[in-house]
């Protein structure tokens, strides 16, 4: 049976948030606990002639960060902070005998140390060139994911989808490596999204098996007119990582993350590393041997395709990274498991089934996990947005200088307005300061769209799109015509 493991990574638009306790937070927290100890176990693996091999569905709005000199910048700048917490809390735990504070402070200190150096030293701070190296190692195969982590189902209109799709294309080729697969966040999957990868020349999609229109799933499928296949992750592998009743993480041996100074296990009590990473090893054992029986009941030409969540192994499961290492050592070297990638599935088992798909979302249960109360006036606004963005497209098609730059930048707020992650937040009933940035977005928008239309521009106005373009500066080669229909 072959095997494929594609990790997901995304956290939304944190670039100059500011520092703790909010801010740019989430994004160091991933780079720290779930992309670095990544990045070195696939690298180790590889030097050490066992070709792991990886899907990795990366946001664009993540790597686009990710290579930004000022994230490094900050990131150094936490990571220090973080240690010299640590280097406090060890001093404090040595002055008043408590040996177990102190053998967990010299853990903390070494593990943090060890990540900066490999951030500073190994890989000079980019990890967008480590990862377009793995990839050209055939370690990683990196996916194509819309721009801005984009709910595609929901959005207004039809150029949007395009704009997302092929704006998501382009960063990733631009900074990692050019991709053949298209994840869509939530496995939202939409009519139409097939047209608009295969025009950004893409050949394959990740959707859920609930769009299909009977199960079980075959490994891979044709979508009509066969330029687009798909492939479907299994849901009962995942489980055992993702279940909050059975999965793995909800170990009670394992760290509780939500123990800040992480002295805590799951359980309540005093948090052990050692035993911890010892039970992440037999955990691994345990799903290889889920694996090596589903081989023997499947057999040699299926495919199983299993998610993993960067937030999840590292971040939330701090284990996560000891149990991955072992479980791709254990596919490495078992001759009933072969390691791929779902491009290099797709290429070598060209599907014979073709299909229509139904629209339908894994993570949600379709269309109700992004709708309701306060996700209601998000949608709203946001489609009214997006029609006036695909007019000033069509009103201005050869816009230059000033006006071409306010549209540029009217495009970026746009899309960093479409991010996933505020309608999923607004529907949760969440009401924090960052689930209101969808607003700030469509304000600053509202105030482009109108200096677009300006014959020219005042001090103000220009003073202003500089401002905007540093703060919200993602996406540098983005062009608004990407919007015109």
């Amino acid at each position: 049976m072959h095997v494929a493991f594609l990790m997901l990574a995304h956290v939304p638009y944190l670039r100059r948030a500011g520092r703790r306790p909010r801010g740019e937070e989430g994004l160091h927290t991933l780079v720290a606990q779930g992309l670095l100890p990544l990045l070195e176990l696939l690298g180790d693996l590889h030097s050490s002639g066992l070709h792991p091999r990886i899907g990795l569905a990366c946001s664009p709005l993540l790597v686009d960060q990710l290579a930004d000199p000022v994230v490094q910048k900050h990131f150094v700048l936490w990571m220090h902070d973080a240690l010299a917490r640590r280097e406090a809390e060890l001093a404090i735990a040595e002055r008043d005998g408590d040996h177990h504070g102190a053998y967990l402070g010299r853990f903390y200190l070494e593990w943090g140390r060890q990540r900066l150096r490999s951030f500073e030293e190994r890989f000079q701070r980019n990890l967008p060139r480590a990862i377009r190296e793995l990839a050209a190692a055939r370690v990683i195969e990196p996916l194509a994911v819309p721009a801005t982590y984009a709910y595609l189902p929901l959005l207004g209109r039809e150029e949007s989808v395009r704009a997302q799709i092929e704006q998501g294309a382009l960063q990733i080729t631009r900074h990692l490596w050019r991709p053949e697969g298209l994840w869509l966040p939530g496995a939202g999957w939409r009519p139409g999204v097939e047209g608009a990868a295969a025009d950004a020349g893409l050949r394959y999609l990740v959707a859920d098996p609930s769009c299909l229109p009977s199960t079980p799933a075959p490994p891979a499928v044709w979508l009509a007119g066969r330029r687009m296949a798909a492939v479907f992750p299994d849901e009962d592998l995942a489980r055992h990582i993702w279940s909050v009743e059975l999965g793995y993480a909800g170990d009670p041996l394992y760290r509780d993350p939500a123990d800040a100074r992480g002295a805590l296990a799951r359980s309540g009590a005093p948090y052990d590393p050692y035993h911890a990473l010892r039970r992440a090893q037999e955990h691994a054992n345990h799903f290889a041997t889920a694996l090596v029986t589903e081989a023997r009941r499947r057999g040699a030409h299926d495919l199983a395709l299993v998610l993993l969540d960067a937030t999840q192994i590292g971040p939330t499961w701090v284990e996560g990274s000891t149990w991955l290492q072992a479980v791709l050592i254990h596919c490495a070297t078992h001759s009933e498991v072969t390691l791929t990638t779902p491009g290099a599935y797709v290429r070598a088992h060209r599907p014979r089934v073709e299909v229509v798909l139904r629209e339908g979302s894994w993570s949600v249960g379709g269309h109700a996990g992004w709708q309701g109360g306060a996700a209601e006036e998000y949608w709203q606004m946001l489609h009214a947005a997006e029609e006036r963005m695909v007019q000033l497209a069509s009103a201005y098609p050869g816009a230059e200088a000033e006006r071409e730059r306010v549209l540029n930048q009217a495009a970026r707020e746009i899309m960093l307005a479409q991010t996933g992650d505020w309608p999923a937040r607004l529907s949760a009933g969440a009401t924090d300061e960052a689930t209101g940035r969808w607003r700030v977005y469509l304000d600053r928008f509202e105030h482009l769209a109108e200096m677009a239309c300006h014959e020219r521009l005042g001090p103000s106005d220009l003073f202003l799109l500089e401002q905007l373009e540093e703060i919200d500066g993602v996406f540098s080669n983005l062009n608004y015509r990407i919007f015109a229909p």
